[in-house]
């Protein structure tokens, strides 16, 4: 089955297919279907949006008669063999987590450790992790034409930046401009001030300097595509439940209290430069596409917990765009 109408009259060459995903949080089985969707959909060009690495390890740790128990969901979890152990790794993997296998004396020292400490300790076994996912897309798109560009959102840490820029089978793309084709793409992971002090924040009018300066670069905006990791604000791409201060839901009678959280200064930026297609994450339950002026502004959303990745195919044609969203 055709997603899209063929061109007639020798357009079809001109078309390129672009491929956005974002926010999938650390789950191995995303980032697989990431780098299948070149394949699976015909896109030369792969776009990961930010907020890719998880937040918990789970430890397997070796019992002194060679079996291992873990504790995964609030359920002990006994693994005699072998086959046990890589099945639960898997299950720890596909839930946007990572699996540790160690011994109780070491957990012990590292629960010890200081919470800087932890949180070092806890940047490395995810690094090693992000490590393994880019030597996977390495050998998935060797000698292929597929370009793959990836940065970090306002939940990665900075370091991931680093690993990004030295890999081989991706191209890092954040805080500058690309260029595809005759398109070129400005890209900035960073989000405005949110409730949970994640490591990549920046005050509205610092983010809108940011993302002006990148602008400025840019030649021709009738053929930009901006990849900005948080929304526009009061756009229905960035509609989320309000919090209180002890982080709890705010409620209207029964139901949360739901509120524009996007960027003011992403919102004003689109509104001066007016790119083609603006392609956005960072607020997962808000999936969904506007125009803001004659931009096109598009956020697929995320499911990352249900094993499912929430993708938007951008068909670009000269000055002209379409879309439509994916899910896998």
């Amino acid at each position: 089955m055709r997603l899209f109408r063929r061109a007639s009259n020798g357009d079809e060459a001109s078309l390129l297919r672009l491929y956005y995903a974002s926010d999938i949080h650390g789950t191995e089985v995303l980032w697989k279907k990431f780098l299948n969707a070149s394949k699976v959909y015909n896109a030369k060009v792969l776009v990961m949006g930010g907020d890719i690495t998880g937040k918990m390890v789970i430890p397997i740790v070796r019992n002194d008669d060679g079996t291992w128990s873990a504790t995964f969901h609030g359920r002990a979890e006994k693994l005699p063999t072998e086959a046990d152990v890589v099945k639960l790794e898997e299950r720890i993997r596909g839930n946007g987590m990572y699996p540790y296998r160690t011994t109780a004396a070491e957990v012990a020292s590292i629960s010890a450790l200081s919470e800087e400490e932890r949180e070092r300790w806890f940047e490395q076994v995810m690094l090693e992790a992000f490590n393994g996912w880019l030597e996977l897309a390495q050998q998935r798109l060797a000698g292929t034409d597929i370009r793959c560009f990836v940065m970090p959102g306002n939940d990665d840490p900075t370091s991931l930046e680093e690993v990004i820029d030295h890999a081989a089978g991706v191209e890092a793309c954040d805080e500058k401009w690309v260029e595809f084709d005759s398109y070129q793409m400005l890209s900035l992971g960073y989000s405005n001030i949110t409730p949970w002090n994640s490591p990549r924040e920046l005050d509205e009018d610092t983010l809108y300097d940011r993302i002006v300066e990148l602008a400025e670069q840019i030649d021709d905006h009738t053929r930009a595509v901006w990849n900005i990791h948080v929304p526009p604000r009061d756009s229905q791409l960035d509609t989320a439940a309000e919090l209180d201060e002890d982080f709890n839901l705010v409620l209207i009678g029964k139901s949360p209290h739901l509120i524009p959280v996007g960027s003011q200064a992403v919102r004003d930026a689109i509104e001066r430069f007016q790119p083609l297609v603006a392609l956005h994450g960072h607020i997962h339950e808000s999936p969904g596409a506007t125009h803001i002026g004659r931009t096109l502004c598009i956020n697929p959303g995320s499911d990352y917990h249900t094993g499912r990745i929430s993708g938007c195919l951008v068909n670009l044609r000269g000055d002209r765009v379409n879309h439509q969203f994916v899910t896998g």
